[in-house]
């Protein structure tokens, strides 16, 4: 596995959360975070996973009647979307990955979450994040190969 495109981003507010989305030549696209911003995903995903079980608990009890099963299925979505810090750098499918540039230059990255089509990630940088020449070939290659 070759890498053809590399665009390299960094936040503005926490400059210690950098990293790269890059293109293979096996038609794949991963995100190589840096440490402090897979921690800060990881940390996020905590969070959400707290809230998801929150509100599983709350539907399990609003709905006793269909008790078991309610908490059968929160257990299963936190489960399910609880994956994000683990699974943000795997590679998926260029097919599945929707990278774009808005009219103000933030650049945008859409994909399903690894661990289940159920969960979609969305990530942005504004346009004083990123190098624009390095996104300009980043997206052209991106482009070429979705075909």
């Amino acid at each position: 596995m070759t890498d053809i495109a590399r665009l390299r981003f960094k936040s503005i507010k926490r400059p210690k959360e950098h990293g790269a989305l890059v293109l293979s030549d096996d038609g794949t696209f991963r995100i190589e975070p840096s440490r402090e911003f897979r921690e800060e995903m990881a940390r996020l995903e905590e969070e959400a996973l707290e809230r998801s079980q929150a509100w599983g608990t709350r539907l399990g009890l609003g709905l006793m009647a269909l008790g078991g099963l309610a908490l059968a299925l929160g257990w299963y979505a936190g489960r399910t979307f609880g994956q994000l810090g683990n699974s943000l750098s795997a590679p998926r499918s260029i097919r599945d990955v929707e990278v774009t540039r808005d009219d103000n230059g933030n650049l945008h990255v859409r994909m399903p979450g690894a661990e289940s089509h159920f969960q979609k990630i969305q990530m942005g940088w504004h346009a004083d994040e990123y190098l624009a020449p390095e996104a300009d070939k980043f997206l052209q290659t991106f482009e070429e190969m979705r075909g």
